[in-house]
């Protein structure tokens, strides 16, 4: 019989979460000061080459329009601002993170920050997700308890695996019965340590479960995540293949998000495709 958990146990007993690497930790204190310069952020990551080379082939992708090519941090750092420059430090970050997972996983996450973008630009920001970089990272963010639960877990993650095909049943549920912790809770504990704004963190937890926020504004969040899977899963980029792309009413109504708007999101989201998987080839 396995052993269940709750999320301090396992946290105390088994897992143990990433850090933030001291580079993007630095840069996210820089950017939350309101007197930080743009040169100290620039400088803070060209003093990380890797961290630097990365950035700048992220910043050079399709995915930011951009018309002219970008030779140094400080020009992307005066072309694109702090903030855009933050969140592509971090999702470099968090790309490291998962790129010893499965193919599917990744792929999955990238296009759930797409579809998460989609839906900012598309007229439905958050005040937690103001704008389409701070929506891509949250979507990336959302399901990489996933990955931290199979390193760690990897026997329970095969039985989870086998019951969801078995039973077909969503992965947080199997995850329920047999860890007794879903990815869901994981996901938001590492954002919580790596110190986001409550509402993602709160938004990861609730993604499929809304009652695990008192704060409307917070599963709003969740629910925008939960109509960005349901993107994914319709064009055929869940990480399950089994998956079923269903979304009560109540997500619907708390995103804000009309019958009538979901092809045009659709069809937004598809366009996008391109230069999501142009980011995810130079992120690697």
């Amino acid at each position: 019989m396995n052993k269940t958990y709750d999320i301090d146990t396992l946290l105390d007993e088994v897992v143990t979460l990433p850090s933030l690497p001291g580079t993007v930790a630095h840069i996210m204190r820089l950017v939350n000061d309101p007197q930080c310069a743009l040169s100290a952020v620039a400088q803070a990551i060209s003093s990380d080459p890797p961290l630097a080379m990365k950035t700048l082939r992220l910043v050079n992708a399709a995915y930011y329009g951009l018309r002219q090519q970008v030779g140094t941090i400080e020009h992307a750092v005066v072309l694109l601002g702090i903030k855009v420059i933050k969140n592509l430090a971090f999702t470099a970050t968090v790309f490291d993170i998962m790129k010893g997972s499965v193919e599917g996983f990744f792929i999955h996450s990238a296009f759930s920050g797409a579809a998460m973008r989609v839906l900012v630009e598309s007229g439905h920001p958050n005040p937690q997700v103001q704008s389409g970089e701070e929506a891509f990272v949250c979507g990336l963010l959302h399901d990489i308890g996933k990955v931290i639960l199979d390193e760690f877990l990897p026997e329970e993650c095969a039985k989870v695996a086998r019951l969801c095909q078995k039973e077909r049943m969503p992965a947080h549920v199997a995850e329920k019965e047999i860890i007794g912790v879903d990815h869901a809770e994981v996901g938001a504990r590492l954002a919580q340590k790596w110190k986001l704004p409550d509402g993602i963190s709160d938004g990861i937890a609730c993604h499929h479960d809304l009652r695990r926020s008192n704060v409307r504004m917070y599963q709003q969040v969740g629910a925008m995540i939960g109509i960005a899977d349901y993107l994914c899963i319709t064009a055929g980029l869940a990480v399950d293949e089994n998956a079923v792309a269903v979304v009560d009413d109540e997500v619907w109504q708390l995103a804000n998000v009309t019958s009538h708007e979901i092809p045009g999101l659709f069809d937004k989201f598809l366009a996008s495709m391109p230069t999501v998987r142009e980011l995810m080839t130079l992120a690697v």
